[in-house]
């Protein structure tokens, strides 16, 4: 696949999804870490909330570019249906 830059990967948005903001929404408390410095802190946090039994997420943004990383994701051609014996 790296030869013909064809890439799977598992961006979820365009726009971009807030997954702390979901998380939030199931009353998980997350939070966005955009640097160092911020998923450093962002860790300390979790881990207090992890040794009280409280889940925690980071939403840590990442660059997206390299070897890994395609502009337009390429998907395979999978269809569920066209494997079924049963037709609906």
């Amino acid at each position: 696949m790296v030869q013909r830059r064809q890439f799977v990967h598992d961006y979820l948005g365009s726009p971009d999804m807030n997954m702390a903001q979901i998380a939030k929404g199931f009353g998980v408390d997350a939070e966005v870490a955009e640097s160092p410095e911020q998923l450093r802190a962002a860790l300390a946090r979790a881990r207090k909330a992890t040794v009280e039994g409280r889940p925690y997420l980071i939403d840590a943004q990442v660059a997206r570019v390299g070897v890994a990383w395609a502009d337009k994701p390429w998907i395979p051609p999978i269809s569920i249906a066209r494997e079924r014996s049963r037709k609906v």
